[in-house]
């Protein structure tokens, strides 16, 4: 038996578009396959919650059809003393998870490959927690900063809704980055690697990620990998807003890492600090503190998958 959790409202609507795809598929009809739709922003952690609950061993996998975001609340919700493989069938806007793990296929594809033959990938995720908060778990990154800024501004109804009528959907972070850009300014931070010495950074951005992608296909971690068993860091020093532009730009093709104001290290925990609430995003929803606590989990995650 398998479960499908569905967020309709996925890629501007492109996840319902999907759903009804692969309800017409021979492989959907022939499998025992219970269905389940997100009803509201955030749905998709009760849900899951409440799903993890009432199954029993015969639960092959969870397919999440969804973005990034639904994916975060599916992996949170569910109860970690009944582990279960995940599919990912990628339909936001950005997807990035689906770009770190590799999967190139179209939806209909993905489905009948992970339903007849599908391949195991066993993935250490991140845990972070913030200042005064519960520990919870990250799919893609924590960004610190400027990453954060652009979250909170792609995150704006206005925004969302302008982008949409210009069908502009798979460009939101980037043109979120430009408006963010105008009124963003550095931010100092103390940030403690592992057991090593704290360092005191004034800091543009600073971004802690399980793989290479960020921002709907952004390369912020070129050197990353979705089986490294430690975080890639990268950290971007203060720099005039005219370089850091530039430095987007060459983020597309991972160029970046060649500038002087870019660092990049590995970690296994990272605890970061600021004097102020500063904006920051996990897996793309942006929130604000002044401390943060990332580490690689204990145990891995299991995601199928045909590539």
């Amino acid at each position: 038996m398998y479960i499908l959790i569905v967020n309709p409202a996925a890629g501007n609507g492109r996840g319902l578009k999907l759903y009804q795809q692969l309800k017409k598929t021979s492989d959907y009809h022939s499998r025992d396959i219970q269905t389940f739709f997100t009803e509201a922003p955030a749905g998709a952690e009760a849900l899951a919650s409440d799903l993890s609950k009432s199954q029993g061993p015969s639960l092959k996998a969870c397919l999440v059809l969804g973005g990034d975001g639904t994916l975060h609340e599916v992996i949170n919700g569910w109860n970690p003393s009944r582990p279960v493989p995940i599919c990912f069938l990628p339909a936001g806007s950005g997807n990035d998870f689906a770009r770190g793990l590799g999967v190139k296929s179209r939806i209909p594809d993905l489905f009948k490959s992970v339903l007849r033959k599908p391949r195991e990938h066993h993935v250490y995720l991140g845990n972070y927690q913030v200042h005064n908060g519960q520990k919870r778990t990250f799919l893609n990154s924590v960004g610190i900063g400027f990453d954060g800024a652009v979250a909170s501004y792609a995150d704006r109804p206005a925004f969302r809704l302008w982008i949409r009528r210009l069908h502009l959907t798979k460009w939101i972070y980037p043109a979120a980055l430009v408006r963010a850009l105008q009124w963003f300014k550095a931010v100092e931070v103390e940030v403690k690697l592992d057991d090593q010495p704290p360092v005191i950074e004034k800091v543009m951005m600073m971004t802690i990620t399980n793989h290479p992608y960020f921002g709907g296909g952004m390369k912020i971690a070129p050197r990353a990998g979705i089986h490294h068993p430690r975080f890639s860091v990268i950290l971007v020093r203060a720099l005039s807003k005219r370089k850091l532009l530039a430095l987007f730009l060459s983020v597309f093709i991972g160029k970046h890492t060649a500038l002087r104001e870019v660092v990049e290290w590995e970690a296994d925990r990272v605890h970061v600090c600021t004097n102020q609430g500063t904006l920051f995003q996990v897996d793309g929803q942006p929130s604000r503190s002044d401390e943060w606590l990332i580490k690689k989990a204990s145990s891995k995650t299991t995601f199928l998958s045909n590539s």
